[in-house]
């Protein structure tokens, strides 16, 4: 298992073994790409990066780290999801989600939604697309490549997660709340404050808790999932951003930008586990 990291200003991707936890080597980018979300083809070995900044997607090799293809689309281009054998990929200056061929880099289609889409949830089982806008949450169905659903909010949405189990949508928010909806109507089922800017949303459902990194407060937020209740917090001596938790539920890893560290933490104890040093303002973490 592997655990790969943006660091967005040292234009770079680290990669760390997950058993032993060392950093098993850097892929260092061309110096106009500044790496935030991204995502791993495994069975291609590539790494997908659009680029905030010139509005550019590239097709990164894992094993040389070259660059192999590269598509220019314009405008601010944000979060990225693969699916079979298409890109979907935000821009939150058009206001739309671009769907590309993942081998080809090909534009396929594009689907206009609302201001600023940012974070995508993907719901497996109806093969749909969540993407929070700042007035609104926008549902695309992959399959027929269209808008499904929507919803206007009186929150301005972020970032997002799917829970499968429950089959509702944590969305974390931009003025400090973190609001679930029901999958099926978009219905506002529970809100919860004392957030100043909480970003990413891990569930561990062996466990019972579901985590939130709170870059505004230098904490992760634990939630009861099943009270429905905060029972604690982790303390972080920087600031906390990405979050992912392994397969198991056994880590939680949390990208420290202030400090230029992923940190492991161990689910049971919520004790520190090791800080691992990588790039400068460590942002996404996949673990695959």
């Amino acid at each position: 298992m592997k655990i790969y990291i943006s660091n967005y200003l040292s234009h770079s991707i680290s990669i760390i073994n997950y058993e032993t936890l060392e950093t098993e080597r850097e892929i260092v980018l061309n110096n106009n790409i500044y790496p935030h979300h991204f995502c791993v083809d495994e069975q291609e070995k590539k790494i997908f990066i659009p680029s905030l900044i010139n509005g550019t997607l590239y097709a990164v090799d894992i094993i040389s780290g070259k660059i192999l293809d590269s598509i220019s689309v314009g405008g601010s281009l944000s979060q990225i999801f693969m699916h079979e054998d298409e890109l979907f990929v935000s821009n939150e200056d058009t206001n739309s989600i671009y769907i590309i061929n993942k081998y080809t880099l090909d534009p396929i289609t594009m689907i206009s939604v609302d201001d600023m889409p940012h974070g995508f949830g993907y719901y497996k089982k109806n093969k749909r697309l969540y993407v929070p806008c700042i007035n609104s949450i926008v549902c695309i169905d992959i399959e027929n490549k269209s808008i499904y659903k929507k919803i206007d909010t009186d929150f301005k949405a972020w970032h997002l997660e799917i829970d499968e189990k429950r089959e509702e949508i944590y969305v974390s928010t931009l003025d400090g709340k973190l609001v679930i909806l029901k999958e099926e109507n978009l219905e506002v089922v529970n809100t919860f404050q004392e957030l100043l800017l909480p970003v990413q949303i891990k569930f561990n459902y062996t466990d019972n808790r579901v985590y939130i990194s709170d870059l505004g407060y230098n904490q992760i937020k634990i939630l009861d999932y099943n009270l429905g209740k905060y029972i604690g917090k982790i303390k972080i001596n920087g600031i906390p951003q990405g979050l992912e938790i392994s397969n198991d539920y056994s880590r939680l890893f949390v990208s420290d930008t202030e400090n230029g560290e992923i940190k492991v933490f161990d689910t049971k104890t919520n004790q520190l586990m090791k800080a691992i040093h990588v790039g400068k303002e460590p942002t996404t973490i996949v673990c695959l």
